[in-house]
């Protein structure tokens, strides 16, 4: 008989921790690891913990300690360099469970250990870890979080809002949760002994406090994301390198201002707290829209490349011909942004945002048009922007109830959608809708939005439209 190794022995899940896991966003793993892996565990940590600097290879990120003290904090990009590690976090044991989860093969996404030593360092403002992913090509991640030693209160372990992960959570110009939202919560601490495993996804709302224990703690999180959004294991670790890179690599005076808005808005990593806020309290509003720009267009990329609904072009695509079709028209900065992004909804997890389903397939989200002008305006877009995007689908319900031969020349998927979203305008209705002051814009995008679904066109590309789209942010 073959012997499995131990790694890539399966784990499988009941049904009752699927559905708990679904409704809360985390859930508790004791025995995925025997003691004696355990205790492997343990030991590579600190065996990773004690490299020294290697250029190129993995990442050490320091922090300054409550005494003043600076020490190691985290280490980043080291499964490709320690067999073990590897061994465990691409073994099947822990990708079969994802998989299992994400109805697809789960690859590692990135990895990191987070040290915090005794007498108040470490600790993590409150967060959601999507933000600092998206612009890598992956939006979806699953992560687990890996008890190096027992973990409580007294040392700093996770607090959680369960079902979090469903909810828009409001983000502070900092990137980390709003503090208002934060203090209308109940956090709940999640200890753990050690070798025990929390599985969670990257929108669930977290955070720490410092180790104030007197013994030094360690964390392992390895995060994992879907094999159709690619590997980007090794991309992620290039621009990360680049923008904010461990501390023996940095030099002298740059202030890496974008990697610390990207890869360390929360943490303890020694001059990431300082720089963002020299960034926001110089007011650097560039710095800002050029931040908020990337990561919405690294969404688009990353989201927008599975086909568009009932068509032969994928959601990009689509949303590139109907930005080129406003701009062409000669529209406003804020029009042609809108075109842009009036299906950003689509992408976004929102409890209300509801599959319509005709046939047995997918013709769309449910008040997707509402989930992307709330998001937009948190993002700080302009009113018109965030109206226009809202209302794609109301000017739809306005031209079939107007327009002669518009509602049969809809796609069969815009007509199945159609039922989900109210249907044709009743004629007082349509007399309201004829009394605001944007009508004429938002029938235009909707006209632009049936258009671009064209095979025999290439429209120009995303960062064509960036300057616009900066333009119109700035507002």
């Amino acid at each position: 008989m073959i012997q499995i190794p131990d790694y890539n022995v399966p784990y499988a899940l009941s049904p009752e921790q699927i559905k708990s896991f679904h409704e809360d966003g985390f859930l508790m793993l004791p025995d995925v690891l025997k003691p004696d892996q355990v205790k492997d565990m343990q030991a590579w940590s600190a065996e990773v913990k004690g490299w020294p600097n290697r250029l190129g290879q993995h990442m050490h990120y320091e922090e300054v300690r409550a005494d003043g003290t600076t020490g190691l904090c985290r280490t980043e990009n080291y499964v490709n360099y320690h067999k073990g590690f590897n061994d465990l976090f691409r073994g099947e044991r822990l990708t079969g469970l994802l998989s299992e989860l994400m109805g697809q093969r789960a690859v590692l996404f990135k990895e990191k250990i987070n040290y915090k030593e005794a007498g108040g360092s470490g600790g993590f403002d409150a967060h959601i870890d999507a933000s600092a992913y998206n612009h890598a090509g992956a939006n979806k991640h699953q992560t687990f979080l890996m008890a190096v030693n027992d973990m409580d209160m007294s040392n700093g372990c996770l607090e959680v809002v369960p079902g979090s992960h469903k909810l828009t959570i409001p983000l502070a110009p900092n990137r980390c949760i709003d503090p208002t939202w934060e203090a209308k919560q109940t956090w709940v601490p999640v200890p753990m002994p050690a070798g025990a495993m929390l599985l969670f996804g990257s929108y669930l709302a977290h955070r720490s406090g410092a180790n104030s224990s007197p013994k030094p703690r360690a964390a392992i999180y390895a995060t994992y994301n879907g094999i159709s959004e690619g590997d980007n294991h090794d991309s992620y670790y290039v621009h990360r390198r680049k923008l904010w890179p461990p501390t023996s690599e940095r030099v002298p005076g740059e202030k890496y201002s974008e990697g610390a808005m990207i890869y360390a808005y929360g943490s303890p990593m020694s001059g990431g707290k300082e720089s963002i806020a020299e960034t926001l309290s110089s007011g650097n509003k560039k710095q800002t829209i050029t931040s908020t720009v990337t990561d919405l267009f690294h969404l688009l990329e990353a989201q927008g490349q599975e086909g568009y609904i009932g068509e032969a072009i994928s959601q990009l695509e689509h949303s590139l011909q109907a930005a080129e079709a406003a701009r062409q028209s000669g529209a406003d900065d804020a029009t042609v942004t809108a075109s842009l992004l009036h299906d950003i909804g689509q992408f976004l997890p929102h409890a209300n945002a509801k599959e319509m389903m005709h046939n047995g397939e997918s013709v769309g989200r449910k008040s997707h048009e509402v989930v992307g002008e709330v998001y937009l305006r948190k993002l700080g877009f302009p009113e018109k922007v965030c109206q226009l995007v809202g209302a794609h689908v109301v000017a739809k319900r306005y031209l079939t109830a107007t327009e002669p031969g518009y509602l049969e020349a809809l796609s069969s998927a815009s007509k199945a959608s159609l039922k989900y979203q109210g249907g044709p305008f009743s004629s007082q209705q349509v007399e309201e809708f004829l009394q605001d002051p944007l009508h004429k814009e938002k029938i235009a995008l909707r006209q632009w939005d049936d258009q671009a679904k064209r095979t025999d066109i290439k429209a120009p590309g995303l960062q064509t439209f960036r300057p616009i789209v900066e333009r119109a942010l700035d507002g």
